[in-house]
């Protein structure tokens, strides 16, 4: 045994004894520093700062690496996706270095992850479907509703964890751990983080009897088995967790259910947390956070107040704060707020970038000229930080099977881009168009199941930075990586200015330019993108012949029953009400007046707050309008809110941000939408639906128009309230909704994207072909 490794053992064997002894952590994190293995120092050093509840104060790299360790970073990554070849290297190195040193408990671990690793990927080198066969979902189906039958359910005939491929050394981990059952609690933390959920129960699931006070292992457990569709046990097995005293651990666990939509649950359980150590600022910032994304905002300002009376200088609240006048509908001074705060920074590449970038989409006093500007202007520092990729081994044969890359975190029930995304991904010929998703998300629901099972590949991205994210698409040799995200809250646009595909495009996620040149294509149609506008974009244009967006209904949503005759005409919106700029009141009021017997019904997530609606009653009484004529509602269920639709007649599309899922959601409930076309992408949404539908009368290109138009139906409305099932039967038959000829045109698309690459042309303009829907 040399030098250096006499002393892990030892220490290893002092730890099974006094687990909590500070001192015994620094101690193995200084021998593993020495012995140049640093993913087991980062470890170790962890463990010691858990203990002691100090601050991260050493280097993680401060010495060299042991030949085939890697560095800390990049070891925590090739457990999460231990498939590469540098997962192979590191598992040789540690084999050697365990010869030395066999009483290394940590290192048989990793070891055990890196061979189970190997074993987890069947020979096609494709994922396992989850669901069909999934025996936790069986035995959810059977009845068995709590962690330790689920665990019994999945159990193999041996131990669930050798039997997986990870053999001699989880073993020789298990003999060595310093606390019964932490090797299978890694082990099963590893395997969800890293996508493979049903293999995560199967090592999780047996610490409900082991080890039935480790809160975490509860917790992930949790996670895992609602991925695996057993949720009745997955809410046993959180209920375990919040068992927890620690306010720290309740954080992460509150944290963790709200994004599975339990967001109750997590209020109660940072409300315990803060009953644990009362004015925690911590746990104070959590539910402020967490009353904000539940549109409670009056709660979440009074909690950032009370923060601030603790901690003035608190950097954190102030990111909530700014972003309260634009939840509160006022898009000017939430744009302000944000780079104020960005000028604050003074760092160009902080992600407030992408607030401000998405921002200036609300604001009608900016024209598309100086939004395009903004978006070009916050993107190049994020290009000038990175040294792109410029040679890719990928073949250039124009007809060959084309491997695309979706990078996205938003395949959930809860957002519109997996509406759009979804059924389109299911679709795909995955002989010609083999797909691979890489998950920056978080939330897993039945139709992140669906995705998975659509996709070729499944790879867990979420906990990988930018530059291993980089790697591991680089590692799948993808040829056209597709971005879902754009600037929205989810985003890895860093990784896109890294370039790590030979061809990158975006598409769906933002209905504007991204501003980032190393992206090649946004796909749009003629309506949104046209030609004469190609100025507005840092991206070539690909077009789409109709709509870029195809709706499919993820419900059956019944027609309401029609509105009575006697009934006064309604007019509604229910858009994000930061939608509702000073121009889009101005217009609507003008609207109002004009038919004076009319009424005007908001549905909004932010109108469930007095004071929102308070500010929109002013704002409309300063344009002539009485409370008298106004309704508000605040957020309801899906379902729900599709019935809604039958409270209004019309639909009024704002400006100069357009509806997007609400405006086809409107149609398909049979009620006419009209719209103001705009100047860019954002604002030309409405007009692309409406031509799609063959309902042109319906588009607007000025306020004049607009005022007609709804004066125009506002005139026809018995009839209006007879034919809603012939709106939506006109819908089901038109381009807007056929998926089987959308999906074509979308991998007719794709080709033509790839061939152009493989062609070296230099132009930017991928137009829709003759005979497609003309730009209004």
């Amino acid at each position: 045994m040399t030098a250096s490794a006499e002393p892990i053992g030892a220490l290893w064997g002092q730890l099974r004894h006094a687990p909590a002894r500070a001192s015994l952590w620094r101690q193995l994190s200084q021998a593993y520093a020495d012995a140049g293995l640093l993913p087991q120092r980062a470890y170790a050093a962890r463990q010691q700062r858990r203990i002691q509840s100090t601050p991260a104060d050493f280097d993680p790299e401060p010495t060299p690496l042991a030949a085939g360790s890697p560095g800390a970073e990049a070891g925590s990554a090739l457990l999460l996706q231990p498939g590469a070849g540098a997962a192979q290297e590191w598992a040789e190195a540690l084999a050697r270095w365990l010869e030395t040193c066999p009483g290394d408990w940590l290192s048989w671990l990793y070891l055990a992850r890196l061979n189970d690793g190997r074993a987890a990927v069947p020979p096609s080198g494709e994922p396992a479907a989850p669901g069909g066969g999934d025996p936790a979902a069986e035995a959810s189906r059977d009845g068995r509703d709590n962690p330790r039958q689920a665990e019994a359910s999945t159990k193999p005939s041996t131990d669930p964890s050798l039997s997986s491929g990870a053999g001699d050394a989880l073993q020789r981990a298990r003999a060595l751990e310093p606390i019964a059952g932490e090797s299978l609690h890694w082990l099963g933390v590893w395997r969800l983080n890293g996508g493979d959920h049903q293999r995560a129960i199967e090592a999780l699931g047996p610490l409900v009897d082991l080890r039935p006070l480790r809160h975490g292992s509860m917790l992930y457990l949790g996670e895992a088995l609602l991925r695996a569709g057993n949720r009745t046990a997955a809410e046993v097995a959180f209920t375990r967790a919040s068992a927890s005293t620690n306010p720290a651990f309740l954080r992460l666990l509150a944290q963790r259910v709200y994004q599975h939509n339990y967001w109750q649950e997590a209020i109660a359980v940072l409300q315990r947390a803060q009953e644990l150590v009362p004015d925690q600022r911590e746990t104070l910032l959590a539910l402020a956070q967490l009353h904000w994304e539940v549109y409670d905002l009056s709660t979440a300002e009074a909690l950032c107040r009370r923060i601030l009376q603790l901690d003035p200088d608190n950097g954190e609240v102030r990111y909530l704060l700014n972003a309260l006048p634009g939840r509160r509908g006022d898009a000017a001074a939430h744009l302000a707020a944000v780079e104020s705060h960005y000028s604050a920074l003074n760092d160009p590449r902080s992600r407030l970038a992408s607030s401000i970038a998405m921002a200036s989409l609300y604001v009608d006093a900016l024209s598309p000229e100086q939004v395009a500007e903004r978006h070009r202007r916050l993107c190049q520092p994020i290009e000038a930080a990175v040294t792109p990729t410029t040679t890719f081994a990928n073949d250039r044969d124009p007809g060959r099977a084309l491997r695309i890359g979706l990078v996205s975190g938003d395949f959930h029930r809860q957002h519109p881009v997996n509406l759009f995304m979804l059924p389109l991904l299911e679709r795909l010929d995955q002989q010609r168009f083999p797909t691979t998703v890489f998950h920056t998300g978080t939330m897993h629901d039945e139709d992140t199941v669906r995705a998975r099972r659509a996709a070729v590949r499944w790879i867990e991205a979420g906990q990988l930075d930018d530059p291993a994210l980089h790697r591991c698409i680089r590692d799948q040799q993808i040829d056209l990586l597709i971005d879902l995200a754009g600037h929205t809250s989810s985003h890895r646009l860093g990784v896109f200015a890294m370039r790590a595909a030979p061809v990158q495009a975006t598409f769906l996620g933002y209905p504007h330019s991204t501003g980032l040149s190393r992206i090649d294509w946004l796909i749009g149609d003629p309506v949104v993108s046209p030609a004469n506008r190609g100025h507005l974009f840092s991206e070539g244009i690909a077009q789409l012949p109709g709509s870029v967006f195809c709706w499919c209904p993820v419900d059956a949503y019944p027609l309401p029953p029609p509105r009575p005759p006697e009934a006064p005409l309604v007019l509604g919106s229910f858009n994000n009400i930061m939608k509702l700029s000073p121009r889009t009141i101005r217009l609507w009021g003008a609207v109002l007046r004009d038919l004076p017997e009319a009424q005007l019904l908001l549905k909004a997530p932010s109108l469930g707050d007095d004071s929102v609606i308070e500010r929109f009653i002013a704002l409309f009484a300063a344009v002539g309008i009485g409370s008298e004529r106004l309704a508000f509602e605040g957020p309801s269920e899906l379902g729900q809110m599709m019935q809604r639709y039958g409270a209004i007649d019309i639909a009024l599309d704002p400006t100069p941000y357009n509806g997007g899922t609400t405006s086809l959601q409107a149609l398909w409930m049979g009620v006419p939408v009209i719209t103001l076309a705009g100047g860019n992408f954002v604002g030309r949404m409405g007009a692309s639906f409406l031509t799609a539908l063959g309902r042109s009368a319906w588009i607007a290109h000025s306020a004049a128009q607009y005022r007609a138009i709804a004066g125009d139906l506002a005139a026809q409305l018995p009839e209006l309230r007879r034919q809603r099932a012939a709106l939506r039967q006109q819908m089901a038959s038109s381009g807007l909704a056929d998926l089987d000829r959308y999906t074509q045109h979308v991998q007719q698309l794709l080709r033509r994207i790839w061939q152009h690459h493989c062609s070296g042309s230099s132009e930017r303009l991928l137009a829709a072909s003759r005979g497609d829907p003309p730009c209004p």
